[in-house]
């Protein structure tokens, strides 16, 4: 009698109530689930629509398809499944995606009772920061002779289009011998007339490898965008080692009309020795190709009609003060450039050139984070390097982005990100990936 009532008071409804408990535990896993992945989902859907509105009306639409196509009326019992998305407050350059979602749980136990149901909730929440992102991107004469350069046209498309006007801002430098500011960053990079798709369709390899200039000048455009609540990228895209440096070369006394002390070019390696050639390229290479421009600060030197004759009137300056690009990247570093008999550095000598263009961007981008640090803009550089004929050199991008594998990573300093492409193939991965790390979402 006694094991009839344990049985009937106690063993059964223990049991019974198990069994409820374990059904609301299932249905409360799968509805947490289902509401952090639509919460993500809203968070990546902020980046369809021309206007902030419809960017937040497809972001609520899309974590309602995708709450309930993971939580429907039937599964385990449940009934009447619900999703609120709202848009809370945010920081500056934030936007906050919460959910709040619920259901009613069916009970067997507790029917008995009188409880048919019970109420089970699930709040999700996803943050995505605005981002402004500088693709400072080579357009070497190596790409061409790859034949890589239709795969960076469409891979650096593609990269674009994960990001929204009116909420992110993209700008584009492309860069050879020259650089170009091919598009300044905007925030209607993808409706302006012509957009940054229209410049990367235009985009052209020619020249040799002019690196350092171009990412400072990125850089530049992302203080003077100043938005220390933003995510703040430099995207740096390069398939070789820098081969050429912009910089101001000493007027040896008597040469050049002496007139002016200094003159300003880029210096690169020509085929009978060096030559100082344009900075800025006014227009897309090839037609006119700004890149085989002789620098107009060559006017009345021996190299204006024939750029190997620059060594016959110009020299390095002493002393590592000076030694430096146009903007203060200093050219000693881990690289070590050929010195003349006096203590110049030599400027008809490839392997020295090419050393002094890397020293040159390592410093720059020592520069950078340590600079956009102070400032609280936080600048993050992204890297891609193609394999090939010019081969990028890993040691110099994992220093540039700052990542654990560098031999001078800096872990209170911005960390990046850098990606190897072995071959044009990869390439579209490669920005594909650096695009996602970009619009990570966080919960």
């Amino acid at each position: 009698m006694f094991s009839g009532l344990m049985l009937t008071f106690i063993i059964i409804p223990t049991v019974g109530l198990a069994i409820d408990v374990g059904v609301v535990y299932a249905i409360k896993a799968k509805l947490q689930t289902a509401v952090d992945g639509a919460a993500l989902a809203a968070a990546r859907g902020l980046s369809r629509g021309l206007t902030l509105s419809s960017q937040d009306a497809a972001a609520a639409a899309t974590a309602q398809r995708f709450f309930q196509a993971n939580v429907y009326n039937g599964y385990l019992g449940m009934s009447n499944p619900q999703a609120q998305i709202t848009f809370p407050p945010a920081p500056p350059k934030t936007k906050i995606i919460d959910i709040t979602a619920e259901v009613q749980a069916p009970t067997y136990f507790m029917r008995i009772l009188g409880v048919n149901s019970l109420r089970v909730t699930a709040v999700g929440s996803a943050t995505r920061r605005d981002v402004n992102i500088v693709m400072v991107v080579d357009r070497s004469n190596s790409l061409d002779t790859a034949g890589a350069c239709d795969d960076l046209r469409e891979s650096a498309k593609a990269f674009v289009e994960a990001f929204v006007d009116g909420r992110d801002r993209i700008g584009l430098i492309t860069f050879g011998t020259s650089y170009r500011v091919d598009f300044a960053p905007a925030m209607n990079f993808r409706t302006a007339n012509p957009n940054v798709i229209t410049h990367i369709n235009n985009l052209n390899c020619a020249g040799w490898t002019n690196s350092a200039a171009a990412y400072w000048e990125g850089y530049q455009r992302l203080r003077a965008i100043n938005e220390p609540g933003t995510l703040n990228v430099l995207l740096f895209f390069t398939d070789g080692q820098p081969n050429t440096i912009t910089l101001d070369l000493e007027v040896i006394p008597g040469r050049c009309g002496g007139n002016n002390t200094l003159r300003r070019g880029v210096l690169a390696p020509g085929n009978a020795g060096s030559g100082l050639y344009q900075i800025i390229a006014s227009t897309a290479p090839p037609v006119p190709d700004p890149d085989t421009t002789v620098a107009s600060s060559m006017s009345g030197c021996a190299a204006a009609s024939n750029p190997s004759n620059v060594e016959s009137d110009l020299r390095m300056r002493t002393g590592t003060s000076n030694e430096v690009d146009v903007n203060g990247n200093s050219f000693n570093g881990y690289k070590t450039p050929v010195r003349r008999s006096s203590g110049r550095i030599r400027i008809n000598d490839e392997e020295t050139i090419e050393n002094i263009g890397i020293n040159a961007l390592d410093n720059a981008a020592q520069r950078v984070r340590s600079e956009s640090a102070t400032n609280g803009l936080e600048v993050v550089t992204y890297c891609i390097g193609l394999g090939g004929p010019g081969q990028a050199e890993d040691r110099l991008l994992q220093r540039i982005a700052n990542v654990p594998e560098s031999d001078i990573y800096d872990p209170t300093k911005p960390r990046g990100m850098y990606i190897y492409a072995e071959n044009a193939s990869q390439l579209q991965m490669a920005f594909a990936s650096l695009a996602s790390d970009i619009l990570r979402i966080s919960r």
